[in-house]
């Protein structure tokens, strides 16, 4: 089952709220303006055909993290810790302030 987070998140958008401290040309604020557009819903679709089981992470979230993750040539563990802990990657992702990101064995 395809992951949708439309009106989930947990705290603020950090996009929304923290737009003015990230710089506006970096591969950060790229994403955060342009995620939704890079990759739509429906590229996904074909890889959720089942509607059975718990909502997958929104595959949107999984690509940034990765275009992300391979820019700077991190581990799974350290992505992760990345997304939980830095705003620019919150803002990147489309999470919230509070969200705590996944299990990194998701990346795997």
């Amino acid at each position: 089952m395809q992951g949708d987070w439309v009106g989930e998140l947990v705290g603020l958008d950090v996009w929304e709220t923290c737009r003015e401290l990230i710089p506006s040309r970096s591969v950060f604020a790229f994403l955060a303006e342009h995620r939704e557009r890079l990759f739509p819903r429906e590229m996904f679709a074909d890889m959720y055909p089942s509607t059975n089981g718990r909502p997958s992470m929104p595959p949107q979230v999984l690509a940034a993290v990765v275009v992300l993750q391979t820019l700077h040539g991190l581990s799974d563990f350290e992505t992760v810790q990345e997304l939980r802990c830095d705003l620019r990657w919150k803002a990147a992702c489309g999470l919230g302030l509070h969200d705590t990101a996944f299990d990194p064995s998701l990346l795997t």
